[in-house]
């Protein structure tokens, strides 16, 4: 999904070239594509629907470009894997949004978002005893929901 033409802010874009300084990276017109083609993404995605949605918007980023800067665009903060459905890695736009897990239908593929807390302070208690300092996490629950156990009778006894 894209959001309306609504402008990467000039405070992402600086935020984002300082950094590509920092890593000691060229500042290219790719790149600045390809955070604002990022930037009005919503829901989830993978490489290939995002490279589709980029040429949909006629920004010229090819899907090398996207690949090469996937670990960069993370490191920078704005785009944050989501979760794995089955072979693809899907991704989110990570700025400007809280934290939260997935709920993910092996059936039908649908996502549901959620936020538990006492889930977080479980992972918390339990870094805190393993001396472990949490940066970031991604967690995924994987099954099936409850309109495929409905329509489907295999599931229905599992």
């Amino acid at each position: 999904m894209i959001k309306p033409d609504k402008p990467t802010t000039h405070a992402e874009r600086e935020r984002f070239q300082k950094f590509i300084k920092k890593m000691g990276l060229r500042l290219t017109r790719e790149r600045m594509d390809l955070l604002d083609g990022i930037k009005k993404q919503t829901g989830h995605f993978s490489v290939d629907e995002l490279v589709q949605r980029l040429k949909e918007r006629r920004y010229r980023v090819s899907r090398d470009t996207v690949y090469r800067n996937l670990s960069l665009l993370m490191e920078a903060g704005v785009l944050q894997t989501s979760y794995k459905s089955g072979r693809d890695t899907l991704y989110e736009v990570k700025s400007g949004r809280p934290h939260h897990d997935h709920l993910f239908c092996r059936h039908c593929g649908r996502v549901v978002e959620f936020v538990d807390k006492r889930i977080e302070k479980a992972q918390q208690a339990i870094a805190r005893k393993k001396g472990f300092k949490i940066e970031s996490h991604s967690h995924q629950l994987v099954g099936v929901c409850q309109k495929c156990q409905k329509t489907n009778r295999q599931f229905m006894n599992r």
